[in-house]
This record gives structure tokens, C-alpha cells and sequence, in this order.
């Protein structure tokens, strides 16, 4: 899949029912795409290629390993969005996952910069709330 299609298909996850207007969508848009190319830049420049004939593909791998249970964390982060309110929600995955500054997060609500810190702040702290009731941080 290449960067054009990832960068709908997280809009559409994240944003298809929020009812944004058509040149908030743009902004949006584009700002996710912007940042999936920041991240595929920074990920291909550092890729190196290992040749060494001692390689066990069959081996322990705990890089594996912890990658799978930070993915496996993060899907259970993404359920407990769904305790959110919708403007806690989306305040929150502008700020955490697209890298949205607190002038375009109220921008793209409609609501001032105080109002989308407090709904940033509210949203992260509900989030912690519902990790710790669910014992994935200690107390």
C-alpha cells in the first residue's frame, strides 16, 4: 500500500464520522500525509541491510517480541477511545497520533485553543484512568 492510500485510510479511521467541513478535511488530510511521508523518510533513510552468512532465521527474538506487545498495547489503547466523548476523541488522536499543534486542533473543531487543550488534557487523563483500571500501568 503506498502513502496516498494509508493517508485516507487514516482519515477515514479516525475522522470519516466527524463530521468536519470540506476544508477542514483538507487540512487534515493533508497534515496526516505530510507526516506519513515525514515517517517513511526517517524509517528508509535508517534502514541498513545486514549481510552475514551467521544469521538464524529460527532464533529467539525479543525485539519481535516487544514489538508485538507494543502493538498489542496500542490496540487496547485504541478500544479505550471509544469512552471518549467525540471531541475528547478527536482532540486526542490530532495531538497524539497526527502531530496536530493546539492552534490547528481548534482550528479543525471549531472551538478556541484553551478549549482544545482542556480537551486534550481531559481525553489523556480519562485514557490513563481506563489504563490503570485495566492494570496496564502500575499506580
Amino acid at each position: 500500500m503506498d502513502l496516498m492510500q494509508d493517508s485516507f485510510l487514516s482519515f477515514h479511521k479516525h475522522y470519516g464520522e466527524a463530521g468536519l467541513s470540506e476544508e477542514k478535511s483538507v487540512m487534515v488530510l493533508y497534515t496526516i500525509a505530510r507526516n506519513l511521508s515525514i515517517n517513511y523518510a526517517k524509517k528508509f533513510s535508517t534502514t541498513r541491510e545486514i549481510v552475514s552468512d551467521e544469521i538464524e532465521f529460527h532464533s529467539h527474538n525479543p525485539k519481535l517480541e516487544t514489538r508485538a506487545e507494543y502493538q498489542d498495547l496500542e490496540d487496547r489503547l485504541y478500544s479505550f477511545l471509544g469512552e471518549l466523548s467525540e471531541e475528547e476523541r478527536s482532540a486526542l488522536l490530532l495531538k497524539n497520533v497526527e502531530g496536530f499543534q493546539l492552534v490547528q486542533i481548534a482550528e479543525v473543531l471549531g472551538v478556541s485553543v484553551s478549549t482544545a487543550s482542556r480537551l486534550v488534557i481531559r481525553a489523556t487523563e480519562k485514557v490513563l484512568a481506563i489504563a490503570k483500571r485495566e492494570n496496564l500501568v502500575p499506580d
